[in-house]
């Protein structure tokens, strides 16, 4: 009968100590777990901060070229109003110059652009296609000397003002979005 007691106490202590170590396995596995989800966000936020960073600086590069190109288009009208540049050369930049628009124009395709951005990346494209589309009524007048293309021209330019400066408005409100 002791051997029996003894034996039930062995079996219970046996017992006993194995609860402890599944307790203690689990306890160990529930903090890794914890730790590694932990940091699984931090490097998840870091290259979300990354590909912001990244989308930024792509948005900036294009709207520094488009600033580039338009300055150009622009003085080389002024050029042809002033009579320093003849008809055919302006034709032959102006044919240049539309190229290199639509190229820029497609790159705001080729964004990642982070769901709070959207809109104002949208309407800075849909800026950049009124520039191109001013610019072409410009044309359009250096080659016909039809004055209603000209007026045309101006008021898609204002349009395409309009547009940056919403562009821009929905740009800082999404980054205040991003950076509480």
């Amino acid at each position: 009968m002791t051997e029996k007691r003894r034996e039930k106490r062995v079996n219970k202590l046996t017992k006993s100590k194995k609860k402890k170590q599944t307790t203690v396995y689990v306890a160990i596995a529930v903090g890794v777990i914890i730790i590694a989800l932990s940091i699984f966000f931090v490097y998840s936020n870091d290259q979300a901060k990354e590909r912001g960073k990244a989308f930024g600086k792509a948005l900036e590069f294009i709207q520094d070229d488009l600033r580039k190109l338009t300055h150009s288009f622009d003085s080389k009208v002024s050029m042809f109003k002033q009579g320093n540049i003849g008809k055919d050369m302006f034709v032959e930049f102006a044919e240049k110059h539309e190229r290199e628009m639509e190229k820029i124009i497609l790159r705001y395709d080729n964004l990642q652009i982070p769901q709070s951005f959207v809109s104002s990346v949208e309407l800075f494209k849909l800026s950049a296609e009124t520039q191109l589309e001013s610019d072409n009524y410009m044309i359009e007048w250096v080659m016909t000397g039809d004055e209603t293309a000209q007026i045309r021209s101006d008021s898609l330019l204002q349009q395409s003002f309009e547009y940056e400066m919403a562009a821009l408005s929905k740009f800082k409100l999404a980054q205040g979005q991003t950076n509480p």
